[in-house]
């Protein structure tokens, strides 16, 4: 699935299977052979490789389970699975809307007897699925190009007399471009939903040639660091990584759109108690600071504590004035209504 990987910024790539094997031989438990089992899906990249350094290989190890690699994640083949009754994954990183949208039918329920909730930021837990990573999109500008006054909102992102140049924004319906024109347009963030599509679309167009789209978030890091826009809307992550490989953008938090990734165990999951084993492992706080230290992603735990450099900690959204001056991104509205969004979305971006 597309929308996925331009949300945690990696490429799909071709899937491939990688064994690690953690101290015992291959093998499910239903194979005959004893062995004990996990098959964890991911989007690839750096993204999947910190996963697995951080969480799969020494909850593996510790437990002497062998933990098997899949990607990309793919909700049309999680349906696949569960509907044909051959299920093959057990815990899945996922986008929030589909566990939430899905949870009974494609999305086992979690068992929270093992997993604490109560260490999650607050409204990000559902019955079927818990975050893992946390990130922003944000505002970011090039200080070179507005010397003097410089944005301090979403609000500016609009304002091509006062900031004139050209703008970036993501270039589909889940990527909080709606959000974001709504709020520009003087919306607050507890009246955003439902979303007004028109009033959206309305404030957009008044960017004309001055706005143009990023598909993927890898695009995004390529045009900062090679200054293709004096003001963007991109993912938190990415800035950082442009931001160490020098570009010159500084962030506005006022405004950011707060989002997650998520960790879910598909329908007839055939480790499903395993899996939930794993799961309040790679959310606890050990874990989780390791994949931040390691990543562009905040840790979710509120008892994670990543040793960051002044560069990471300076892009960090899990920090308390940046969360102040946020918003989640509405799970369970886009849940119901994602198909009804890409289509309007779509529907205006080619009109």
């Amino acid at each position: 699935m597309h929308f996925p990987s331009r949300r945690l910024g990696v490429t799909a790539v071709a899937v491939a299977l990688t064994m690690i094997t953690a101290g015992c031989s291959i093998g499910s438990d239903s194979a005959g052979g004893g062995g004990k089992k996990l098959t964890f899906t991911s989007y690839g990249s750096g993204y999947q490789e910190a996963q697995a350094k951080a969480w799969l290989t020494p909850w593996a190890k510790a437990e002497g389970v062998t933990a098997v690699q899949d990607q990309p994640t793919d909700y049309a083949k999680i349906k696949t699975m569960v509907e044909s009754k051959r299920v093959s994954w057990d815990v899945v990183d996922t986008e929030p809307f589909f566990p939430v949208g899905a949870c009974g039918k494609y999305a086992e329920k979690l068992d929270f007897d093992k997993i604490d909730k109560s260490k999650f930021p607050e409204g990000t837990v559902s019955d079927c699925a818990v975050p893992d990573a946390m990130y922003s999109l944000a505002l970011v500008y090039d200080p070179k190009k507005y010397p003097d006054a410089k944005p301090t909102s979403v609000a500016d992102f609009f304002d091509t007399k006062k900031f004139p140049g050209k703008r970036l924004a993501p270039g589909f319906a889940t990527g909080g471009a709606i959000e974001a024109a709504l709020v520009g347009d003087g919306v607050t963030p507890d009246k955003l939903y439902p979303l007004d599509y028109d009033r959206a679309f309305k404030k957009l167009d008044t960017l004309g040639d001055n706005l143009s789209f990023w598909d993927t978030s890898a695009q995004s890091q390529q045009a900062l660091e090679s200054k293709q826009a004096d003001m963007a809307l991109v993912w938190s992550g990415r800035a950082y990584m442009a931001a160490k490989n020098g570009s010159v953008y500084e962030p506005v938090w006022q405004d950011n759109m707060l989002a997650y990734a998520v960790l879910m165990v598909p329908k007839g999951a055939p480790n499903k108690d395993r899996a939930m084993d794993f799961i309040a492992y790679a959310t606890s706080a050990e874990p989780q600071a390791a994949f931040a230290e390691d990543q562009p992603y905040a840790a979710v735990n509120s008892d994670a504590e990543p040793k960051l450099d002044s560069l990471a900690e300076s892009w960090n959204t899990a920090r308390p004035d940046i969360q102040d001056k946020g918003f989640y991104q509405n799970v369970d509205w886009w849940a119901k209504n994602q198909d009804q969004a890409t289509e309007r979305w779509t529907d205006w971006a080619t009109g």
